[in-house]
């Protein structure tokens, strides 16, 4: 396919923020720069601003299209209920709007969400919890060739309730071209974006954990996977292949249910990698009585004899998952 737009790599911007990053969506191709606002507070909307330039070459002249853009984050934050996408640029300014879901992207008659998904995937994010929402400018616009463009795009977004540590990821595209062809799009993920003085733990997206709970969330009637990476750091259970749930369950009426030997019931399996897992039932493991119900599990993971013991960060401070709604 003919070059019909791409970025001026001439073009400098230079802005004084928080935390500027500029990312180069693939070799060869021009950056795409993403300026984070600071770290956020849960429920509070947080604005996001994407800068581009762009250079036509048009063989027939013009080139008329929409603009698209994307944007990657976690699910809680219910992005398309709570997320107003403007631009402002050399060909006007505007609002974008949710593509329908029957709206197809064209190289992959997939939803432009999925197609997306396809694509760029989660990035450096470790945990799936996350979803690609994606926009388009109502108006078309025309551009010739040699005719440069700056493009301004505020996101401006309510976080959820959760605190967290994610990269978040963005693209801007063409519509008629779609995001499978890489002269015709730029993608970029940020770097960290802090969600703070919300609910819970803090959910950490991209770092490598000792442990993680999936799904992210659920209700103890669901059925949830304990994940231990053995190969994260060094701790007392580094040279030993025999790990051990130790779990307290936390119920509703302030009383607690703890499981902690060294049983068929509490072993973890390996998965390769230095990682175990152990997949269980909450409210048949801990035998909660009817009417009662589990708020928030604590838990550690242990050697078979039992002394040795490995927390939350590789201290004794138990790991902590807390029960709610999806």
């Amino acid at each position: 396919m003919k070059k019909l737009f791409k970025i001026n790599t001439k073009k400098v911007f230079m802005l004084l923020s928080l935390s500027i990053v500029i990312f180069l969506a693939q070799c060869g191709l021009d950056a795409l720069l993403i300026t984070l606002p600071p770290p956020g507070n849960a429920n509070e909307v947080s604005t996001f601003k994407l800068k581009i330039s762009t250079v036509a070459k048009v063989e027939k002249p013009p080139y008329i299209t929409k603009m698209v853009v994307g944007f990657l984050a976690p699910k809680s934050w219910k992005v398309a209920s709570n997320t107003v996408v403007t631009f402002t640029s050399g060909k006007g300014d505007g609002t974008l709007e949710l593509i329908p879901e029957s709206d197809k992207e064209l190289n992959t008659g997939l939803s432009w969400p999925e197609a997306a998904k396809k694509q760029f995937g989660i990035g450096p994010n470790l945990v799936n919890d996350l979803e690609w929402v994606v926009y388009r400018s109502t108006s078309t616009y025309s551009f010739e060739t040699d005719k440069n463009t700056d493009i301004n795009v505020t996101i401006k977004s309510k976080l959820g309730p959760e605190n967290m540590l994610v990269k978040l990821g963005f693209f801007i595209g063409a519509s008629r071209e779609g995001i499978n062809n890489g002269e015709m799009y730029k993608f970029a993920f940020s770097n960290a974006f802090e969600v703070k003085n919300g609910e819970g733990e803090v959910i950490d997206f991209f770092n490598p954990q000792l442990s993680k709970v999936d799904p992210v969330k659920s209700l103890d009637n669901d059925i949830i996977t304990l994940t231990y990476d053995n190969g994260v750091s060094e701790t007392v259970l580094s040279n030993t292949e025999e790990i051990y749930l130790c779990a307290t369950a936390l119920l509703d009426n302030g009383s607690s249910i703890e499981i902690c030997e060294q049983t068929a019931k509490t072993k973890l399996k390996p998965i390769g990698g230095k990682r175990y897992i152990i997949d269980f039932w909450p409210r048949g493991f801990f035998n909660v009585p009817k009417g009662r119900s589990i708020v928030k599990l604590e838990y550690h993971f242990k050697d078979l004899s039992g002394i040795g013991k490995v927390g939350y960060g590789n201290t004794l401070v138990p790991f902590k998952y807390v029960f709610n709604c999806p």
